[in-house]
């Protein structure tokens, strides 16, 4: 998985802001959807964010944090911010 090309983005007081430079929408992601998209920035796989989100929040249960990163994703490739 990867950021499109077309996405411009910065991280700003510790939150992503992107923009599709291709339809000109905007995209501001709360803190997790944050680590999520640098993870995805940095190479790192899908076990290994899902991982690094376990540890960074023990509180939700795997499965929870599972689903939700999974809606993430899907979201994120329907807006074309991400290809997979």
């Amino acid at each position: 998985m990867k950021i499109a090309e077309n996405i411009s983005w910065k991280t700003l007081q510790d939150k992503v802001v992107a923009v599709n430079v291709t339809t000109g929408v905007y995209f501001t992601m709360n803190a997790i959807a944050s680590e999520i998209w640098l993870a995805i920035d940095q190479g790192k796989k899908e076990e290994d964010i899902l991982k690094m989100l376990r540890e960074n929040y023990p509180d939700i249960n795997s499965e929870t944090i599972a689903k939700d990163y999974q809606e993430q994703i899907e979201y994120w490739e329907t807006e074309e911010l991400v290809i997979v």
